[in-house]
């Protein structure tokens, strides 16, 4: 009687006691090393002996505490204050209980928060014995003063969900990160009791077709569920944060727990067309219809989850959430700033058809789509110059309390930028530099005192910073110039051209605003020179006494090879103070490259002044006179039609003008003479090429024709072709070819990473005389070789010394120029860190770089941060995800 008593006590303990079915454990940071934590489970109804008023939680430090369920209505079998749960589905038996209290850490650290409950329901088709096992969830919380205080994800949608035999089936968390750090999803073992993980979780014999999960987006994807019955999986949530010198840290974690009941139906799930992604300017409302259709004519649900539907003002889903098989509802968020951040929103619109008995499950389908709210333009930007600076003022900001700075930036000249709707910052191609920051949110004037140059119009645009590091909207364009109190060079003319007998002519304007109660007279001028358009080393060659004395012609020269460039100083008073200096000028400084019956003309300058262009003068040979011949707006220019080995001689005259107010104009100055030759080479065209190029599987060949069309060359030999190549298109091709003597009209080149840029040429027999040296003809245009960056990790590795997979070395890896790669354990520590290219060549063995020990098996997590190589420089690239080790 007694045994049999016994046994009928156990037998009714594990029938009670089976009920959690999901759940997670989610914090929120509420001042200094006190946080908010919240256990949310999703229990059987029906097991009300098992129901639980309370649950114990383990802090991570050591301590534990007792949680009262707060949510649902109290009545005395929980005592006063204790809530019920809350029913979230009673045809699927689930209730939802939350639990929530506060705790106050002892010191910086990683503590994992944890709940241990028994038991799970039964019948759990891939956690065998599932009504004799604990319910197991744990959250891992980082306290680093550097990265600064974090909260949680919060997981918007339900962890209990229906899927069809033979039907692919998605799920997704709804994950909402407030900080808007960068989530990483993963998926990882269900545990049990102590923590320890169920193995069987994604056994091929249970759970049949793989299950996976988008790291980026967080979609549940299993395609095909082929058993019925219900099935648990987990699914890990990672925050990464960048640190003050731009590497990601994982900054905290949440797992849950998750329940799929997959069972048989006979109809489709729904379709929801997708929409979007959406841009909105803080402060504006956004609003879009969204449709759920279903194949089978029934009648479907749609409702929404998502960051905008948390953040106060929150967002609506207006009209009704079901009455036909066809529902289109209204999404309407009225934005605030609030709501700017780096990253886009992500709202997840869910769609469940009613089943047509009680005997089905309801089918559900998921669409995600993204709103990025961005910041408003600083407005009525306005710039007014002064003596020696520019004081720009603009409106309060309309999101001033989430400002951080405003980033100030400055060019010559007005710009034709016009943002694009979504384009937050300024980027550098709109001609602007980042010269200055205003700090604080109420800022609203800033002053530019380092000008480097009079009778120039600065154009200026500010940027909003917000404190989680989103970008405004630029502000409108303001311009102004500094008062003239210096004088300004106009001019730096070429009157003759000689090694050591040159002249060349300057000119300025007087200062135009002088304070002369600082700055009495006497004035006068100190003329200064040196050589070189970049030259600093500058030697006073005259001084002049007179204020209306502002030209100056400098003599025995040599304008034949060399660059001068000037600056003047504007003196005052009896110790002749320096009050001003003009910004330097050069001459402009031509040069001749020659070609077949061409020579093609260049020059440079540096000066305060812009050249619209030049006038091009030639003197032919056997004549004394220069006449002009063309005119070109390009800083180069092609003079054609010219015989070979004859001596053609020319200068330029360049035309400016100032951007600034009242400066004179046009702007005269000559260059040198110089001669040049043309030089019959009879240089081949650089060939034509065809081109296979299969970047993943390494393969590239050329196909070489000769090009003889139009005015090339012709009837010549062809030698062989050449290959130059260069990692960047910014960088030079080498002096010599990557590859030579190909005299074969087709190469290959495989196995190796191929992506850069390469150009062609074709070397023949001279034509004039084949004794003579062959002639390369000139580089083709460069081509540009995208690379297919291919970094692929694998899931597991076994470091157990049996000489399979015992290291952890990535599955593909190419296009990697350099990076770093950190491995993490599940409490955030660091366990390998290394250079991404001796990670590549040599792996990681599975032991902690810092104790030398072996690590534990378990699941790791890496961040790859790589420099890839494109044919427009190296491209940063961060990559996620986690690794599992078995030994």
């Amino acid at each position: 009687m007694i045994r049999f008593l016994a046994g009928f006590m156990f037998l009714s303990f594990t029938l009670n006691a089976t009920h959690n079915r999901a759940g997670e454990i989610t914090y929120r940071h509420i001042s200094g090393l006190t946080y908010e934590v919240t256990i949310t489970t999703y229990t059987k109804e029906s097991s009300v002996a098992a129901d639980r008023c309370s649950l114990t939680v383990s802090w991570g430090d050591n301590t534990t505490s007792v949680l009262n369920r707060l949510n649902g209505p109290t009545n005395l079998n929980c005592g006063p204050g204790i809530g019920m749960g809350v029913s979230l589905d009673n045809a699927n038996d689930v209730k939802m209980n939350i639990y929530r209290g506060t705790h106050t850490y002892p010191s910086a650290g990683i503590y994992t928060i944890s709940m241990e409950d028994p038991n799970r329901n039964g019948g759990v088709s891939n956690i065998p014995g599932s009504i004799s096992v604990p319910f197991y969830i744990q959250s891992v919380l980082i306290i680093n003063p550097i990265l600064g205080p974090n909260n949680s994800v919060t997981l918007l949608n339900p962890p209990i969900d229906d899927a069809c035999l033979n039907q692919p089936y998605t799920h997704n968390p709804g994950a909402f990160d407030q900080d808007g750090d960068s989530l990483a999803f993963t998926l990882v073992n269900c545990r049990g009791a102590g923590g320890v993980e169920f193995q069987t979780t994604y056994a091929p014999n249970l759970v049949q077709d793989p299950v996976n999960i988008d790291p980026i987006t967080g979609d549940f994807q299993w395609n095909l569920p082929k058993n019925q019955g219900q099935y648990n999986f987990a699914i890990l949530i990672s925050e990464f944060r960048k640190t003050t010198s731009g590497q990601w840290a994982l900054i905290g974690q949440v797992t849950r727990d998750l329940q799929i009941t997959v069972g048989p139906c006979n109809n489709k799930p729904p379709v929801i067309p997708p929409v979007g992604p959406f841009c909105v300017v803080a402060g504006q409302t956004l609003q879009f219809p969204v449709t759920a259709l279903d194949p089978d004519f029934r009648n479907v649900t749609l409702t929404a989850t998502g960051g905008p539907f948390v953040l106060p003002p929150p967002a609506t889903l207006l009209g009704a959430s079901t009455d036909s098989a066809f529902v289109t509802r209204i999404f309407r968020w009225t934005t605030a700033c609030n709501h700017v951040r780096p990253q886009p929103y992500q709202v997840y619109f869910r769609a469940v058809d009613q089943p047509a008995n009680p005997f089905e499950n309801p089918l559900s389908a998921y669409m995600t789509t993204e709103i990025s709210v961005i910041g408003p333009p600083p407005q009525n930007l306005q710039a007014i110059g002064s003596m020696g600076r520019i004081e720009l003022s603009w409106n309060t900001y309309d999101c001033f309390e989430m400002v951080k700075r405003y980033k100030i930036y400055r060019r010559e000249g007005p710009s034709s930028f016009i943002p694009d709707s979504c384009q937050t910052g300024l980027p550098s191609s709109s001609g602007f530099t980042l010269i200055g920051f205003a700090n604080g949110g109420q800022s609203i004037t800033f002053t530019d005192s380092v000008i480097p140059k009079m009778g120039v119009v600065y154009c200026y645009r500010i940027v909003a910073e917000f404190e989680n590091g989103a970008e405004s909207i630029t502000s409108n364009e303001a311009c102004s110039e500094v008062l003239r109190t210096a004088p300004v060079l106009t001019n730096v003319d070429v009157e003759n051209t000689s090694q050591n007998q040159g002249l060349i002519h300057i000119r300025w304007t007087p200062p135009k605003e002088i304070d002369t109660s600082n700055f009495p007279p006497p004035y006068s001028y100190r003329l200064e020179r040196t050589t070189g358009i970049e030259g600093i080393d500058f030697q006073t060659i005259a001084l002049l006494s007179s204020f209306l004395d502002t030209t100056f012609t400098d003599s025995q020269l040599n304008t034949e090879k060399t660059i001068y460039r000037y600056r003047v100083d504007f003196l005052s008073g009896q110790n002749q103070t320096v009050v001003g200096r003009a910004y330097p000028a050069t001459q402009p400084f031509l040069e001749l490259t020659p070609s077949n019956r061409a020579l093609r003309l260049s020059f440079r300058y540096d000066g305060p002044w812009y050249n619209d262009g030049f006038v091009v003068y030639r003197r032919a040979p056997g004549s004394s006179t220069f006449d002009s011949i063309g005119f070109s707006t390009q800083p180069t220019f092609l003079d054609t039609g010219l015989v070979n080995g004859e001596s053609y001689c020319y200068y330029i005259q360049t035309i400016g003008a100032f951007t600034g107010t009242g400066m004179p104009a046009p702007i005269l100055n000559r260059s040198q003479i110089t001669c040049g030759v043309p030089m019959d080479t009879a240089l081949p065209c650089s060939p034509l090429v065809q081109v296979d190029y299969r970047c993943e599987d390494k393969y590239l060949s050329f196909e070489f024709t000769f090009n003889d069309t139009g005015a090339c060359p012709s009837d010549v030999d062809v030698l062989y072709y050449n290959i130059y190549f260069k990692k960047r298109k910014s960088d030079d091709y080498p002096n010599t070819p990557s590859v030579t003597n190909i005299t074969q009209p087709t190469y290959q080149l495989q196995n190796m990473n191929l992506a850069g840029c390469y150009a062609f040429t074709v070397v023949t027999v001279n034509p004039l005389d084949p004794a003579r040296p062959a002639k390369e003809s000139r580089k083709s245009p460069d081509l540009c070789l995208a690379p297919c960056p291919a970094i692929q990790m694998p899931n597991v590795f076994t470091p157990n010394n049996d000489g399979q997979n015992d290291l952890l070395l990535p599955i593909k890896w190419s296009d990697v120029l350099s990076g770093m790669i950190t491995i993490f354990n599940r409490w955030g520590q660091i366990v390998y860190q290394s250079e991404a290219s001796a990670f590549a060549e040599k792996g990681w063995n599975g032991v902690d770089q810092t104790s030398g020990r072996p690590c534990p098996e378990g699941t790791y997590f890496y961040t790859i941060t790589v420099q890839l190589n494109t044919e427009d420089g190296a491209q940063t690239v961060d990559l996620k995800g986690s690794i599992t080790l078995f030994r």
